[in-house]
């Protein structure tokens, strides 16, 4: 029997977000990295649990293949740093268009600003399109991956603000409006998809991809020291809760420390605005 690695004494929920979206990657195949959060999350995975991940970006990098002693992770989707290693250098013509339409992306990890009960994301505008309260940083791949990608996960900070009945707009789409909106759109059933949050992990009732089902998130999964009762006060609309309901194994050392090496800077690793 393999003993259990020592778990960490101390870590944040930021930090515990990384890891359990890292541990939701490995063995996903060809997975499609968005900015921000997923950059981090990305690489963890890749380095500590899935070193034959292939980890691709929309600015062309495809499957990159770090070194085991990486010193930081990428900030971005064209840091320098994502040339070491990669297996071809592209552009965004190569990653949106052959990888991604060319069906060849198993998951798509992406940022959102605003999440909603039936997946779909919003990373341009918060309230009213044309007359927002706020712009946000804008579009990106993430428009392309949630329409082409097999499968999403998002990462996104549990904060009622965020998680929506609705999103004011919807730049990544999910399930649209429920079963069989997909199709409607004129795009492919997807899935299984999920949402990785400071709380807990969110998964969706659409054993077909978003045809039947309910296609509304429910609360799969909560971390150690994690309510209900806070994970649902933190959420815009009334959460399903799995009658299976898992928690979490708590991040051993070895991954925290990892995770802490690989953003000296704390550049994913602090706290932030909308995206």
């Amino acid at each position: 029997m393999t003993p259990r690695a020592p778990v960490a004494e101390r870590y944040t929920r930021l930090e515990m977000m990384f890891v359990a979206a890292a541990r939701e990657m490995a063995g996903r195949g060809v997975i499609f990295v968005g900015m921000s959060y997923p950059l981090l999350a990305a690489t963890l995975a890749k380095l500590h649990h899935d070193p034959d991940l292939h980890f691709c970006t929309e600015q062309g990098i495809i499957d990159w293949r770090p070194p085991a002693d990486l010193e930081r992770a990428p900030v971005q989707v064209s840091d320098p740093i994502l040339n070491i290693g990669a297996a071809f250098l592209g552009d965004s013509v190569d990653a949106l268009g052959s990888l991604l339409m060319g069906g060849g992306t198993d998951l798509a990890i992406l940022p959102a600003a605003q999440v909603d009960r039936f997946g779909n994301g919003n990373t341009i505008a918060i309230g009213d399109y044309n007359r927002p309260v706020r712009w946000l940083g804008g579009i990106g791949g993430n428009m392309d991956a949630a329409c082409l990608a097999k499968a999403v996960m998002f990462l996104v900070p549990h904060e009622r603000r965020r998680f929506m009945q609705r999103v004011d707009f919807i730049t990544s789409p999910g399930y649209i409006d429920g079963p069989g909106a997909r199709r409607r759109a004129g795009l492919d059933p997807q899935g299984a998809n999920l949402i990785v949050t400071t709380l807990g992990i969110l998964r969706f009732d659409t054993p077909d991809g978003g045809i039947t089902g309910s296609c509304e998130a429910f609360l799969d999964t909560i971390y150690p020291g994690v309510t209900v009762e806070e994970f649902q006060a933190n959420t815009g609309w009334p959460v399903r809760i799995s009658p299976d309901l898992n928690v979490l194994e708590p991040p051993s050392q070895e991954e925290i420390d990892l995770l802490r090496r690989l953003d000296p800077t704390h550049v994913h690793l602090r706290e932030r605005g909308d995206v």
